[in-house]
């Protein structure tokens, strides 16, 4: 696929991985539709294990993108919501003529021990993790159908190896691989092509603000700065000796939105932490 004049929407696209992944596809001429809660995490500001991106981080995420070339558009949206997708499919259409690339990158992660792990918590990772891709996929088909497009589903090295006190996120990335192979079977004869990017350890809220503090780093961060921790699990952990990143990610994307002949796979981008 030619990047340049495409239409591209990212969620969770405010920070982070998808915030990269945003920036990359700007650099190379798409039009970029930066979808995240903004508002809606303001709202429930509190209300999870760490903070979600806000209103202020995707207005930050759409100047900094605008730097980079293209048009773009920031449009709240929860993906758990069948309505919230539709509208954002939408606005995408009305701004730009079309959808031709899907970057399901939103999710969430809570851990801690089976025993006692709550239920609203496992259906709220199901529903952002899981639902969500599932969600605002169905909502573009009828536009991704018209000419053929791009799904890339961001799943995780969690989602190809269990780990301790991760029972839920993990469940819900093995859930995201299986849904991504299903419908790169599915959509094939729509040339709609399908994929997931598998990341590692990536300098994110999602670790600095959660993981780092976590019952599985307990050995590290009691005497460890978060950075310490971090550090600490990078060296322990991945041959390549460095933390993945956002524009590790970015690449891997532009890949898979490229190569017109890689449908259905789970690419691992985790410096060698799984060779899988």
């Amino acid at each position: 696929m030619e990047i340049k004049g495409k239409t591209v929407i990212v969620t969770g696209a405010a920070r982070g991985i998808g915030r990269g992944i945003a920036a990359a596809f700007a650099r190379e001429g798409a039009n970029i539709v930066l979808a995240d809660l903004g508002t809606m995490a303001d709202k429930s500001a509190g209300d999870w294990n760490y903070a979600l991106a806000a209103e202020a981080d995707l207005a930050n995420a759409e100047r900094d993108i605008k730097a980079h070339g293209g048009e773009t558009l920031a449009i709240e949206v929860d993906v758990s919501d069948r309505a919230s997708c539709h509208n954002l499919v939408a606005k995408a259409v009305e701004a730009f003529g079309g959808v031709d690339v899907i970057v399901n990158n939103a999710g969430i992660i809570q851990t801690g021990p089976l025993v006692g792990f709550a239920e609203r918590d496992w259906d709220r990772i199901f529903a952002v993790n899981v639902k969500g891709i599932f969600l605002l996929s169905q909502a573009a088909l009828p536009h991704l159908m018209q000419n053929g497009g791009v799904i890339i589903n961001i799943a995780s090295v969690a989602g190809k190896r269990g780990f301790a006190h991760m029972s839920a996120y993990c469940a819900s990335k093995f859930a995201a691989i299986g849904l991504t192979q299903s419908m790169a079977a599915e959509l094939a004869e729509h040339a709609i092509r399908v994929n997931a990017i598998c990341p590692g350890n990536v300098d994110t809220a999602m670790w600095f603000d959660h993981l780092s503090k976590s019952e599985r780093q307990r050995h590290l961060h009691s005497t460890n700065t978060v950075d310490e921790t971090f550090k600490s699990v990078i060296d322990a952990t991945v041959p390549l000796g460095r933390e993945q990143r956002p524009e590790d990610m970015a690449d891997a994307a532009l890949y898979l939105a490229r190569a017109e002949n890689v449908t259905g796979i789970s690419l691992t981008v985790a410096g060698g932490f799984m060779m899988n």
